[in-house]
């Protein structure tokens, strides 16, 4: 976990984010980037003279919120930034997917929040074209250690174990014990891809199975909250159990009403 990016709009949900983001990089020693997207819309008469203050004013934006968290830093942590003009989605799924990025922490409100990236009008773009994990932060959400994670699995079958990756480095950092929550809305019991607890090996980790499971975002909530969990992980396919909770037809309270911070892992061999 070397590489996270963090878009902000310098909102208090955005900081909130930047200060989990924060705190995970110093388990790992990180390199963390904090992105400010400004629009220069098209106006009629508009100078080379408003383009450049509007420039250096994301720029001054961005250097005072940098330094506003530099006392969080540890290590060998490092926290820089850059602000360009350019449209908030495309710039994110860009450099998230071509500077070697190996997250992206976003809080679920604001400008550059989560409701922007799964609801706006390029959702299914932006699905397809962000490749590397999403770990969302509730809204005044207070960072604590990630000491126990649910993992809520369907019965489809992972492609490639590089997508349990990111989480195994997060618990193997944090000595994080893992409950794995297979939901089955099957009327037969299918099971759940043995390759999970392989690539757990000695990670600390035990099963549940829900069968008939309709109301999924009810059902996963209410687990979270009962065996206390610090971060929730699901992994995002197409066409699969999961792919209706981030479609705008299907309420998807897993990404904005989530009790902790979602970890989306992205399985694109499998789809």
């Amino acid at each position: 976990m070397k590489k996270i990016l963090v878009p902000t709009d310098f909102s208090e949900h955005a900081n909130n984010a930047l200060r989990y983001a924060i705190n995970i990089g110093n388990y790992f020693e990180a390199e963390i980037e904090l992105l400010h997207i400004y629009e220069m819309k098209t106006i009629i008469g508009s100078t080379t003279f408003i383009r450049e203050y509007l420039k250096e004013d994301a720029e001054r934006s961005l250097a005072d919120n940098i330094r506003s968290f530099k006392n969080l830093i540890f290590g060998k942590t490092i926290l820089h930034g850059r602000a360009f003009d350019g449209n908030l989605i495309d710039a994110i799924c860009s450099i998230a997917n071509n500077e070697d990025f190996d997250m992206v922490v976003m809080g679920t409100q604001g400008a550059s929040g989560l409701k922007e990236i799964f609801f706006g009008s390029d959702t299914s773009a932006v699905m397809q074209q962000i490749r590397i994990p999403i770990l969302a932060i509730p809204n005044s959400f207070a960072y604590r250690p990630i000491k126990d994670v649910t993992f809520a699995v369907d019965s489809g079958i992972v492609a490639d174990d590089e997508v349990f990756h990111p989480l195994l480095k997060l618990v193997k950092a944090y000595k994080s014990n893992i409950e794995i929550l297979h939901l089955d809305k099957e009327k037969m019991v299918v099971g759940y891809d043995p390759e999970i607890g392989i690539s757990l090996g000695s990670i600390p980790h035990s099963f549940h199975r829900i069968s008939r499971a309709n109301d999924v975002n009810g059902i996963i909530n209410l687990f979270v909250f009962e065996e206390n969990s610090d971060l929730l992980c699901m992994i995002r396919r197409e066409r699969d159990f999961w792919s209706n909770l981030f479609h705008r037809s299907v309420a998807t309270r897993e990404v904005f009403d989530s009790p902790v911070p979602l970890l989306i892992l992205r399985d694109i061999a499998g789809q």
